[in-house]
């Protein structure tokens, strides 16, 4: 083989090399653009679960007692300005509502806060009765 063959096969086998070496590099880069995807996936999946755990179930939660509270006013109760229902059997009567209905129910005292703010009229609590209701009757 003359010198100038031997030299026409080795810049083949340089340029193949270098070839190689370019689709090795190529080949890396899309393999760091995957993890920095998933990396960045990652990282946006856990803020969403910590946006999910810290506000969006706290309101969703908040939102179903005040809707229970909120459709036993509007369906069990009556306003009345002269009638007052004592506290344990308006809650009693919150509870079996709740249960009937498969609303979500609430503990006495976040029952007691919420219905306090309802309005058109708003109850009053007056020596362990509610003031300004009547109890639907069957």
């Amino acid at each position: 083989m003359d010198p100038s063959e031997q030299i026409t096969n080795q810049e083949k086998k340089i340029k193949n090399l270098e070839l190689e070496l370019n689709d090795l590099r190529q080949g890396l880069i899309t393999v760091q653009d995957y993890y920095c995807d998933l990396e960045r996936l990652t990282k946006n999946q856990e803020a969403a679960e910590s946006i999910e755990r810290e506000i969006v179930r706290p309101q969703v939660d908040d939102e179903r007692e005040f809707d229970g509270i909120w459709q036993f006013h509007k369906e069990m109760l009556i306003a009345d300005p002269s009638a007052c229902i004592p506290c344990a059997e308006m809650y009693d009567t919150f509870v079996q509502y709740c249960n009937k209905t498969s609303q979500h129910f609430v503990e006495l005292s976040a029952f007691e806060f919420i219905f306090a703010r309802m309005e058109n009229p708003q109850p009053l609590l007056k020596k362990g009765k509610w003031k300004g209701y009547r109890l639907k009757t069957d």
